[in-house]
């Protein structure tokens, strides 16, 4: 198993690495607008109390600017993690709290209900992705994955996974099943077992070697840490045997740590 990187193998990482940021960012804009899919149904909302505070941004820290009077009517823009974008009748714009905004009424007079994400949707999330990074065997991996919930205890996960090492560059795919006992924690140890394949391509050499493949287990255990909004924290350690044709097997150990977010 590889040790180390160097130069050229960080070099090659860039690409990935880049890859996985650019996948990683969007999600904050297409999970916000998937927390607010019933947005599209209240496009219109009506003040109910005395008034509505306007901010500049999408956070306190942003300076109150004008306020909406009791039965003004506001169109929504758009959604960010806690803030809504809204318009008045004169084309002015503003962010609104959603708290602030779930006080309002839409056409029908009905109050306007808006999904907020908190801990305790992280306890009954139905899915998951996220981007981690850490070691396999001492060289460094890159890592994604997408699982869903079968039960509030138990989910099925798919990994991809790049090692990239001096000697060789490792590429993995895994099926895991995660049993979580404490799902309504903010933070929440899990196990996880797993089946999978590793390609190893060994590097040029003079002697160049054969790349070869083999089939893989795992056993591994580690914690989720609920941040904010759809956001969480996930690190692991995983115990992997390659099972191989020669007489003995070969077992590596990796730790990664990442971002991940729920739906």
């Amino acid at each position: 198993m590889p040790r180390k990187t160097d130069p050229r193998t960080q070099a090659r990482a860039m690409p990935i690495a880049i890859l996985m940021i650019l996948l990683l960012l969007p999600a904050s804009s297409w999970a916000g607008w998937l927390w607010g899919s019933e947005d599209e149904d209240v496009a219109r909302v009506q003040v109910t109390e005395a008034y509505l505070s306007w901010r500049t941004g999408p956070a306190t820290g942003y300076p109150v600017f004008h306020t909406s009077e009791k039965g003004e009517w506001l169109t929504i823009l758009q959604r960010k993690t806690s803030w809504i974008k809204v318009m008045d009748s004169r084309g002015r714009e503003g962010w609104v709290s959603v708290a602030d905004l779930a006080q309002t009424v839409d056409v029908t007079g009905e109050t306007v209900s808006l999904q907020v994400p908190d801990l305790d949707s992280f306890g009954k999330r139905r899915a998951e992705a996220g981007l981690m990074m850490g070691e396999f065997d001492g060289a460094a991996v890159m890592a994604g994955y997408g699982g869903l919930w079968l039960t509030r205890n138990l989910s099925a996960e798919l990994w991809g996974s790049q090692i990239l090492g001096s000697a060789s560059e490792i590429r993995m795919v895994n099926g895991n099943l995660v049993h979580q006992p404490f799902p309504h924690w903010r933070i929440s140890p899990f196990f996880t077992l797993g089946i999978g394949h590793i390609w190893v391509e060994p590097k040029a050499s003079l002697a160049q070697p054969e790349e070869r493949d083999n089939s893989i287990g795992h056993a591994g255990l580690g914690i989720r840490a609920y941040i904010t909004d759809r956001y969480f924290i996930r690190a692991e350690v995983k115990d992997y045997k390659v099972f191989t044709t020669r007489s003995t097997n070969e077992e590596a150990t990796e730790w990664k740590i990442g971002l991940s977010i729920f739906f």
